[in-house]
């Protein structure tokens, strides 16, 4: 399905499933996982434009949407999209802003095109004094965006791909954590 994406002959160079996949919760939300720390973003924005990442990120998120309605009606529960972004690798200097734009801009799109799609998004593995800085400030987020967001260490801290969630003990340990993080209440 991937292959059939906007720029894909280009971008599937640089985003695999070792740095990007997308699975199912225990409940049958969908999960999107990425590790972005991982993608050589400054070659990948030298090949497309940050209109043509975006699209193709939309694309995505258009078929997770559709997968989504699918599974909702043969559920009858509204089923949505978890975004577990595991940030080990990310710099917090450098990197090409072009891909950070693009992200940026596919997200904010996405969320007026597929607003009930949006699920829960975790922010795992964040570097040491990111991780400080959010503590000192997660106070001051409104409620209604510290139920949204969580941050966590851990999870996906001892996989070498993110495609090792799809299966075996790996995925056993990142379903568990996710139903700690998100599902527990």
């Amino acid at each position: 399905v991937r292959d059939a994406a906007p720029h894909a002959s280009i971008v599937n160079e640089y985003i695999t499933p070792k740095q990007c996949v997308t699975t199912t919760s225990r409940t049958g939300d969908l999960v999107y996982c990425i590790r972005a720390g991982t993608i050589d973003d400054v070659a990948l924005m030298s090949e497309v434009t940050p209109e043509q990442m975006a699209e193709f990120f939309i694309y995505c998120k258009e078929v997770n949407a559709a997968v989504a309605d699918m599974r909702s009606l043969s559920s009858d529960r509204l089923v949505c999209l978890v975004t577990a972004n595991d940030l080990t690798g990310v710099k917090l200097v450098g990197g090409d802003a072009t891909f950070r734009k693009a992200l940026s801009a596919a997200s904010k799109k996405a969320n007026d095109l597929y607003p009930n799609l949006n699920g829960p998004t975790l922010l795992l593995n964040l570097p040491r004094l990111l991780g400080a800085l959010v503590k000192l400030f997660t106070p001051l987020f409104p409620e209604e965006v510290r139920k949204r967001i969580k941050f966590e260490r851990g999870p996906m801290e001892s996989i070498e791909e993110v495609s090792e969630v799809l299966a075996g003990s790996e995925r056993v340990k990142f379903l568990d954590a996710l139903d700690e993080l998100i599902y527990a209440d």
